[in-house]
């Protein structure tokens, strides 16, 4: 596993380098989220909007939004197929995308149609891993991006 400060990345997830979010392979199908890097500069959601099951995902293209303390903005697909399961829960109760980054804050299912090839561009790897979190968790703190703390 990944980690740097106070960041994990789990080893067996593909990771979109610019969007933070994650990529999970299940049995052909793929279960994306955002990142615990992700979260951490965006701060807490507050609001999550998903495309139904059924709808498109294009490799880059919005497949829903988030509204966060410090960011509001789309949810980009890290692989092109079709959206087969929503997850209603965190549509329900955002703050699962920072309480449970990797288990229950998940957003989509998507059934891939090209997997192998979308998957070239995504971090992949423990070491490829862990060099592009230092890295990217260095530059962020440089630029002040990271949401601040809440206060207890």
């Amino acid at each position: 596993m990944a980690k740097y400060e106070d960041v994990f990345l789990p080893d067996e997830f593909y990771y979109d380098h610019k969007d933070h979010l994650w990529a999970k392979i299940e049995g052909g199908k793929v279960r994306v989220g955002l990142d615990m890097f992700g979260q951490k500069a965006a701060g807490t959601a507050a609001y999550v909007k998903l495309l139904p099951v059924g709808k498109p995902a294009t490799k880059g293209r919005s497949f829903g939004s988030l509204e966060a303390g410090k960011y509001i903005g789309p949810l980009k697909a890290p692989v092109n197929g079709k959206i087969i399961e929503v997850n209603q829960e965190v549509i329900a109760e955002p703050r699962m995308v920072n309480t449970d980054p990797y288990g229950k804050g998940w957003f989509v299912v998507i059934e891939p149609s090209n997997l192998e090839k979308d998957l070239e561009d995504l971090v992949q790897g423990a070491l490829h891993i862990q060099t592009w979190l230092e890295k990217e968790y260095k530059e962020y703190k440089e630029k002040g991006l990271f949401a601040e703390e809440e206060k207890k």
